[in-house]
Order: C-alpha cells, then sequence, then structure tokens
C-alpha cells in the first residue's frame, strides 16, 4: 500500500528536497506551504518528475488553517503514515540578545513552537490509527560562540523539549504514534542567508539525510538524531556567510 506523508513548508528549500527524495520511493506528498502560487508550483514541479503529490494550504501562524487541513486529511487521506514539520522562522539572527525585541521573540515562539504544537496535537488522532511517525526538523538549541541568535534558539530549544514530552506522553498512554527530532546540521538556505562553510552542506543533502529517516524502520521515539558526523568542533566552527 502507498504511504502517505504531509510535510510542511514542503514548497522550497529543504523541504522540498525532502519531498522529493521520499516523492521518488513512491510515497504520496501532501505539500503544505503559505502560498497557494508557490505550494502549486512545488506540486506541478513534482509531478513532471512522476511524483503524486498535493497542495494543502497551512499557515504555522494561522491555527484554524492548521485544523481545516486536519479534517481535510481526516477525511481525505484517512490512512496518513508521517508528518514531518519542517516549516520554520528564524527571525532576524543577526540581533545580539539587547537589540531583540519582545515582539520578535513572541513571533518566532508562535510559528516554531506553538505551530508546530497544533500540528503534533492535530495529527496525532489520524496517525494513531495508523501507527504513524512525526519528524520534527530541529538543531541544537544551544548557544555557542559562533551561533547564538537567542530567539531561535529559545524556540528550538521549546520545540526540542516538546518532541520529548509528547514521546514520554504517548507511551505511558500506549498511543502508537512515534514522535522525534532530526537535527540534519548546517543547511545552506535562505533561512540563514544561504550561509558557507567547510560544514555546511547543500539543500539536496539534507533532504536526502531527513528522507532517509522518515522512511527508515528504526524506533527513533524520543530522540533527537543528529547527522553522521557532526562532532563538537562541527558544532563549534565558524560559519561564513555566502556573499
Amino acid at each position: 500500500m502507498t504511504k502517505i506523508v504531509l510535510i510542511t513548508g514542503a514548497n522550497k528549500g529543504i523541504g522540498f528536497e525532502t519531498a522529493k527524495q521520499i516523492g521518488k520511493n513512491g510515497w504520496t506528498l501532501l505539500i503544505s506551504a503559505r502560498n497557494e502560487e508557490r505550494g502549486k508550483n512545488a506540486v506541478h514541479q513534482l509531478q513532471q518528475d512522476g511524483i503524486t503529490a498535493e497542495w494543502l494550504q497551512i499557515d504555522l501562524n494561522d491555527i484554524a488553517s492548521i485544523h481545516k487541513a486536519a479534517r481535510y486529511v481526516e477525511e481525505r487521506y484517512p490512512k496518513l503514515d508521517g508528518l514531518i514539520n519542517n516549516a520554520g522562522i528564524s527571525g532576524d539572527m543577526q540581533k545580539n540578545p539587547l537589540e531583540l525585541k519582545s515582539s520578535e521573540l513572541e513571533q518566532l515562539a508562535k510559528v516554531n513552537f506553538l505551530g508546530n504544537f497544533e500540528m503534533i496535537k492535530s495529527f496525532t488522532p489520524i496517525l494513531s490509527r495508523n501507527h504513524g511517525r512525526i519528524l520534527n526538523v530541529t538543531i541544537p538549541a544551544t548557544p555557542i560562540g559562533s551561533f547564538n541568535p537567542l530567539g531561535y534558539l529559545a524556540s528550538k530549544a521549546s520545540l526540542n523539549s516538546m518532541i520529548k514530552s509528547f514521546a514520554m506522553y504517548y507511551k505511558k498512554h500506549e498511543i502508537p504514534v512515534e514522535i522525534f527530532g532530526v537535527l540534519p546540521g548546517g543547511i545552506s538556505t535562505d533561512l540563514n542567508q544561504h550561509q558557507s562553510g567547510l560544514l555546511i552542506r547543500t539543500v539536496q543533502e539534507g533532504g536526502e539525510s531527513i528522507a532517509k529517516v522518515m522512511m527508515d524502520r528504526h524506533n527513533h521515539q524520543g530522540k533527537l538524531l543528529m547527522r553522521m558526523g557532526l562532532t563538537q568542533l562541527a558544532r563549534n566552527f565558524v560559519f561564513r556567510r555566502h556573499d
């Protein structure tokens, strides 16, 4: 039976590359994006490659859009196998903590934490009927000398804690859903102004690493999986911005 996965923020970047890799393996894709034109354009590109895909409007800023999407998926795709929470925002990562405004922190938390919370909560009932899994794209959330964007790190730290909290709850109450995080490492995307460096990878490489974990048969419940080869030295590497 064909497997089905919903991927947020899949109209470009690492989300699109993840979708492409999974789609090439015969999965049906639900491509989530805020912008209809961009979302449908991504779907068209995937379909040109022989991949079965459909656009689904989801804005992590808009809880109503998440609930509407969940109702649609429950009716149209009740056999949903997976959810990849890829969408997110970075805010201004060049600002130091004293330059940040509370409104900026609030917006980051609203999208990266609360938006993903609503996604997990809304799609758990569907996924539980199919022994599904929820993969969250995240980062190591500890500040280091070369990477200290307070708002972004705080929102991802909340996401990482939430992953473990949901995993504990699922286990305790025997809810057959697997939830975990994947930390693909430094990827050159518009989220980080296309940084470059010795340890920065392409979106193709990042998408492939996420897709492989999504499609594997290992149990990753509650884990935060870092890509192979990411060492403490790598985490402390000073990345150069690409001009």
